[in-house]
C-alpha cells in the first residue's frame, strides 16, 4: 500500500453514512447503472490477483464504489500492505486506532523499514495483527525484546524471518517465542543474536521445513541439538562459533531429507575443505549454494559422488579472498557431468570473483555441456 493509497483510505473511511447508503442503493444488482455485473464479486477479484510482493497491490479505487464494496474490499487491501518509510507511520496510527483492521493482515513485511520505526511500533503491530498473521519479515532495526515477546501471540504464523535483524537478540527468548508456533514452517535466525549456551531438545515446531541459522549459534548447539527431520531447506551464514566437525555432523544427520543447502561466507571457524563431503552426506540435494572458501575440487570427485547424484543447481559464491579462485574450476564440474556423477545438473552460477570468463577453454566446455540440457546454462555474476 503506497502512502497515497493509505491517505486516500484514511480519508475515505471518514465519509458519512448517508453517502454510503446512497452509493449502495445505486450499485444494487437490480440497478441498470451498476458499475459491474452482479456476477463479479470482490472475492473473485481478490483471488484473481497474484499475491507476490512484486505485483501490483489490490486496486484501492474499488473502495469508492459503494459502502458494501468498501467493507468487502478492506480485507484484501490490508492482507499484504506495501510498507515503506513514507507510509509506515500512517499505517501504525491507522491500525492503532482500529480494532478490526489488524485482523485483516496476513503478511507483514517490514524489511524496507530502515531507521524509521521503534520497538514499540513493531510490538504493537504484531499484537494488532496476531489474529490472522501468517508471515512476518522483521526490519533491520526496531526488533528487540518487546517485539520478540509479541511474536508469541501470533499462533497462525508460518514464516518468521529475522535474517535482517542487526540488533542483539537473546536466542533463549527466540526459542520461547517459537515454542508454541505449531504452524511455523519457515524460520530464519537473526545474525546478531547472543551466544547460545543453554538449550533443550524440544525446541522446534513440528512442521518446520526451512531453517536459516545465523548469529550466536554455539558449536555444541549445532552438534548436539536434535533438529527435526522435516527440514528440507537449510542455510547457514554469519555463524562465528560453529566449527567444521559440527557442520559436518549436522549435514550427516539432516542430509537424507535435505533438498536445498546454502552455506555462505562468513563462517570464520570452518576449514578450507569443510564441505567437500556435502553431496555424500546429502544424497537428495537438488540445490547447493556454497562459498568456495569451504570447498575444493574434491566436492565433485568420485570419492564424494560415488553414485549418480540428483543435484540440479550449483551456485558457487566466493569471498574474493586470496587463493579462493583456484579451488574449484569449470572443468571439475564438466567432468562430473560427462562422467555421469551429476546427470541432472542443468544450472551453474559462479561468482565473478572466481575469474571465469567465456573466453577460457574450460569455461566454454562447461557452457557447451550444460547447454545440451533443457533450460541449462552457466551464469556468471
Amino acid at each position: 500500500m503506497t502512502s497515497d493509497s493509505q491517505s486516500s483510505l484514511t480519508s475515505f473511511s471518514s465519509t458519512s453514512s448517508s453517502s454510503f447508503a446512497s452509493d449502495s442503493a445505486s450499485t444494487s444488482s437490480s440497478s441498470p447503472s451498476s458499475p459491474l455485473p452482479s456476477s463479479v464479486t470482490i472475492s473473485s477479484i481478490g483471488t484473481a490477483l497474484p499475491d507476490s510482493p512484486n505485483d501490483e497491490p489490490f486496486p484501492v479505487n474499488l473502495l469508492y464504489i459503494s459502502r458494501a464494496w468498501y467493507h468487502a474490499a478492506l480485507p484484501y487491501v490490508y492482507r499484504r500492505p506495501r510498507l515503506y518509510p513514507k507510509n509506515y507511520f500512517s499505517f501504525v496510527n491507522t491500525l492503532s486506532s482500529s480494532d478490526i483492521l489488524g485482523s485483516y493482515v496476513h503478511i507483514l513485511d517490514l524489511r524496507f523499514i530502515i531507521q524509521s520505526g521503534k520497538n514499540s511500533y513493531t510490538s504493537r503491530l504484531l499484537r494488532r495483527c496476531s489474529k490472522h498473521l501468517e508471515e512476518f519479515y522483521a526490519p533491520q532495526t526496531s526488533f528487540g525484546y518487546a517485539p520478540l515477546v509479541s511474536v508469541r501471540q501470533c499462533g497462525r504464523l508460518r514464516v518468521l524471518d529475522l535474517s535482517l535483524v542487526s540488533e542483539t537478540v537473546d536466542l533463549r527468548e527466540l526459542f520461547l517465542a517459537i515454542r508454541n508456533l505449531q504452524k511455523l514452517t519457515v524460520l530464519h535466525f537473526p545474525r546478531s543474536s547472543v551466544f547460545c549456551v543453554d538449550f533443550e531438545d524440544d525446541l522446534w515446531p513440528p512442521n518446520l521445513s526451512q531453517l536459516g541459522l545465523a548469529g550466536g549459534i554455539s558449536d555444541d548447539f549445532l552438534s548436539q541439538t536434535r533438529f527435526p527431520h522435516t527440514i528440507k531447506t537449510l542455510s547457514m551464514a554469519h555463524c562465528p562459533f560453529v566449527k567444521t566437525d559440527s557442520v559436518r555432523s549436522l549435514c550427516h544427520r539432516l542430509g537424507p531429507s535435505l533438498t536445498s543447502l546454502r552455506v555462505l561466507f562468513p563462517l570464520p571457524a570452518l576449514s578450507y575443505n569443510s564441505l567437500d563431503a556435502t553431496l555424500k552426506f546429502c544424497p537428495s540435494l537438488r540445490k547447493l549454494v556454497v562459498s568456495t572458501d569451504y570447498i575444493t575440487h574434491r566436492l565433485l570427485s568420485a570419492e564424494n559422488v560415488s553414485n549418480p547424484h540428483p543435484l540440479e543447481m550449483l551456485d558457487l559464491d566466493c569471498s574474493g579472498m586470496l587463493g579462493q579462485s583456484r579451488k574449484i574450476q569449470a572443468d571439475d564440474i564438466a567432468l562430473a557431468v560427462l562422467e555421469g556423477r551429476l546427470p541432472k545438473l542443468r544450472i551453474v552460477r559462479a561468482s565473478i570473483k572466481l575469474g571465469w570468463t567465456k573466453d577460457d577453454e574450460e569455461v566454454s566446455e562447461l557452457i557447451e555441456v550444460l547447454s545440451e540440457r533443457e533450460g541449462g546454462g552457466l551464469w556468471i555474476a
